[in-house]
């Protein structure tokens, strides 16, 4: 089994996050989250190319599908 790093606080993050962060946050590996990242509804965005995806995370669109998704309520 893979060694997740635990949660950190959220409004310590930047806008932006970076897919690892997103793992480290939904305490996942990296593979899962790049799963997530295809799934319809999953708040992700591609900085970069079709050639060289360079994918981003917005911190308010994940804490809201977080809340939308699993109900759970955060606070950033």
């Amino acid at each position: 089994m893979q060694n997740v790093q635990p949660a950190t606080d959220l409004s310590a993050l930047p806008p932006l996050l970076k897919m690892d962060e997103v793992a480290r946050i939904l305490r996942v590996d990296r593979k899962y989250a790049y799963e997530l990242a295809r799934r319809t509804g999953f708040p992700v965005i591609n900085l970069g190319s079709e050639k060289r995806p360079m994918l981003r995370v917005p911190k308010v669109g994940l804490i809201n599908w977080i809340e939308q998704e699993l109900g759970i309520k955060l606070t950033a």
